[in-house]
């Protein structure tokens, strides 16, 4: 009797078939779910200075021949991210924002450190205010260029350019603007004058 027996690989084969097809069914299924995901922001850059460039900066003069090459250094890392994006290396270009943020912190603190007051000491605060408002503009060009995924990197760039600058802005300030003079603690109090009497009428 060979008919039961061909039924019966008929159902084995429909058994063997039928996980293939449910694995089947859950790979497209998770396969459209992966699709309908928002697309995922990318991961903050790391800031940090390479060592090479910070062998540039100790080697220099002075405070004024330091900041000036940071601000080089600066610039050349921002002119980097802005033709990353316009490649559409949105990696590359946050990765160059990074570097660019650290260059600008270490300018800032570099200044503040001296403990200088002096004018030359103030106009490099605010050579370094100009020169970040400059590149605000730019950050901010780069911020319209960039998809929604790495968009954020770029606006804390700009957050951070914004930050430095106003502190730099402040330092120049504060060097510049008198202050009143705090009063004496050991000076003595005025002493009250007895109060005057006003003559008396005449009759």
């Amino acid at each position: 009797m060979p008919r039961p027996v061909t039924q019966l690989r008929s159902w084995s084969r429909l058994l063997c078939a039928l996980p293939c097809a449910l694995l089947l069914c859950v790979g497209e299924a998770w396969a459209q779910q992966d699709i309908s995901l928002p697309p995922q922001p990318a991961p903050p850059p790391m800031k940090y200075i390479p060592a090479a460039v910070r062998e540039q900066l100790r080697a220099a003069r002075d405070s004024k021949a330091r900041t000036r090459l940071a601000l080089e250094l600066a610039e050349a890392r921002l002119a980097s991210a802005e033709q990353r994006t316009a490649a559409q290396q949105y990696d590359a270009a946050a990765a160059e924002l990074g570097v660019y943020q650290a260059l600008v912190t270490d300018t800032l603190v570099s200044l503040q450190q001296t403990g200088k007051t002096d004018g030359k000491t103030r106009d490099l605060f605010k050579l370094l205010e100009q020169a970040l408002y400059r590149h605000s503009g730019r950050i901010e060009a780069m911020r319209r260029e960039t998809p929604a995924e790495y968009v954020g990197n770029v606006r804390a760039a700009f957050i951070h350019t914004r930050d430095t600058r106003a502190a730099a802005l402040e330092a120049f300030y504060s060097n510049t603007v008198l202050r009143e003079a705090a009063p004496e603690q050991n000076k003595p109090a005025p002493k009250e004058q007895p109060p005057t009497t006003p003559p008396a009428d005449k009759p």
